[in-house]
């Protein structure tokens, strides 16, 4: 089936009754996703702006059930997409948690993009990595070396805003990206229906899992 319109992404949040607050935080990423997507195609890249848009909604659709069953949801969403067909898709979700030094020194592709943008993006609220990663060190570090995982995590993503915003006329801060806000047609709570808008709507916390942090709870 190729790659999901937005109607279809909409539906698949509503078949999963995404909770508001996760679906808002999805919204937001897929702005920032293809925001950056559109201003890197102005400088000679070739990025698929539908795959980056359904990337970024769909990229935490198994939080729903992993939130009740502690499985990874980047894995288990990985699965539901491709059990759906749509593997291009399933292949961005599977990789948005993680990130090392090969994949900042490759190209910068969809998978990579829709990755930074949930890394800029806290609950529904565009922030800065600095922002994001010390919030996740206040709230989730138990010891120096749980401090010290994160702290290098941090440091990966500052790489990979050097490559992505070196091509830009932009700063990873410029007003031009810290602006976009969405927002939820009739305030259904399960999903569906999502429209951009110019209203930034709050919600309780989402979550982020993280891979291989010894001792650091998988959510944040």
């Amino acid at each position: 089936m190729g790659i999901p319109s937005r109607m279809e992404c909409e539906s698949l949040l509503e078949r999963v009754q995404m909770p508001r607050h996760i679906q808002l935080h999805s919204m937001l990423v897929a702005e920032v996703a293809v925001f950056l997507g559109t201003l890197l195609n102005n400088r000679q890249t070739d990025l698929d702006l539908q795959l980056l848009e359904a990337g970024g909604l769909l990229h935490d659709i198994a939080k729903p059930r992993s939130i009740a069953t502690g499985e990874r949801h980047e894995e288990l969403g990985a699965v539901m997409l491709r059990d759906w067909g749509y593997p291009m898709v399933a292949h961005i979700v599977r990789e948005h948690v993680t990130m090392d030094h090969g994949r900042i020194m490759g190209p910068v592709n969809e998978s990579i993009l829709v990755n930074y943008a949930d890394k800029r993006v806290r609950h529904t609220e565009i922030v800065s990595i600095e922002a994001r990663f010390l919030d996740l060190i206040d709230r989730y570090a138990r010891s120096r070396e749980q401090a010290v995982f994160l702290e290098e995590r941090m440091g990966l993503y500052f790489r990979l805003e050097e490559r992505i915003f070196e091509r830009l006329p932009i700063s990873p801060t410029g007003e031009e990206l810290m602006a976009i806000q969405v927002s939820i047609e009739a305030g259904e709570e399960g999903g569906g229906n999502g429209e951009c808008g110019k209203t930034a709507d709050g919600g309780a916390a989402g979550w982020r899992e993280i891979g291989g942090a010894r001792g650091i709870p998988q959510k944040w």
